[in-house]
């Protein structure tokens, strides 16, 4: 299944070399985070652009096979700035969508990653871990000979494994990972971790390290043929996604505590003055959601169908 992918890695890292013999210059990189992150997230902001996160989503969502891995590397770096993307709170999400489907629970993983894909479309894990869900219980319905809804059910599985595999390639577009200065990109903490069993390799190891250019990198040492070869993923943006939700964490907590003691002080002037408090108005209910609601993912079944498992 991974075929197609497990290629384009392997020529990534032998980096061309035999289709240029005659060039002994190595081709530049086609992306560098510490340069190119910054004014590829910026044209995702933009409205006007052709790399508008927007756009690129509905394309990546559509599964249009002319999206390119430029663009869908654009669309996770546009990610970054999404509400819904909570680098901690999500990997706890998506381990939990992984051992529904470790313990044969394949139904209940089907609408958990549906669900958590709604505002997360581009995870790794839960693409994967969804499609193999689909794939599971069509099977089951070949062998009940339900035969409609088995068809229905692998055609959803290639879906989602369309989409994993674009995710998988723009990673190998983003760098080659051998080294600190040229990391993979990773959208999640731990994309790193689910890449490499993508690509036929064993993990022996995972760390962490910074690299010259002050970025946070997941480090895996991972297994081939024996030998140990540690791939390098930058997830410096991740890092600083949690800080800043920690620290407007810790901004709300100290504003809610200024509040408790201002309205303590004046209870306490209320009662001195022994002025009776007045009457509260009821406002209407407003809109205070600010997370972004996704598009709907569409794919050739109905997300209210019910799924039997024996």
């Amino acid at each position: 299944m991974f075929k197609n992918i497990l290629i384009s890695f392997f020529i990534s890292l032998i980096g061309f070399t035999g289709l240029a013999q005659n060039d002994s210059t190595p081709p530049p990189p086609t992306f560098i985070y510490h340069k190119d992150f910054k004014p590829i997230f910026d044209s995702t902001q933009d409205a006007g652009s052709s790399l508008y996160y927007q756009k690129l989503l509905i394309r990546f969502l559509n599964n249009d096979s002319a999206l390119s891995k430029k663009e869908t590397l654009a669309l996770m770096i546009g990610f970054t700035e999404n509400p819904s993307y909570k680098p901690l709170e999500d990997m706890e999400k998506e381990t939990e969508i992984y051992d529904l489907n470790n313990n044969g629970e394949f139904a209940d993983a089907i609408h958990q990653s549906r669900s958590f894909l709604q505002k997360h479309p581009l995870s790794l894990l839960v693409l994967r871990e969804c499609s193999y869900a689909y794939q599971k219980v069509s099977k089951r319905m070949a062998n009940d000979m339900i035969f409609d809804s088995s068809i229905l059910y692998n055609d959803s599985a290639k879906y989602f494994m369309d989409l994993n595999d674009k995710i998988m390639e723009a990673m190998i577009f983003s760098g080659k990972g051998r080294s600190p200065e040229a990391p993979i990109f990773s959208l999640g903490l731990a994309d790193g971790e689910y890449f490499i069993p993508n690509v036929g390799y064993q993990i022996e190891k995972k760390d962490t390290e910074w690299n010259r250019y002050g970025h946070f990198l997941e480090v895996v040492t991972a297994i081939d043929n024996l030998t140990p070869k540690k791939f390098y993923f930058v997830i410096q943006h991740a890092k600083l996604k949690i800080d800043d939700d920690q620290a407007n964490e810790q901004v709300g907590k100290k504003k809610k505590k200024s509040s408790s003691k201002k309205e303590k002080k004046k209870s306490a002037s209320k009662k001195i003055n022994s002025i009776e408090p007045v009457e509260k108005i009821e406002r209407p209910a407003t809109a205070s959601d600010s997370t972004q609601t996704m598009p709907n993912i569409v794919v050739p079944i109905d997300s209210t169908t019910s799924i039997k498992t024996p």
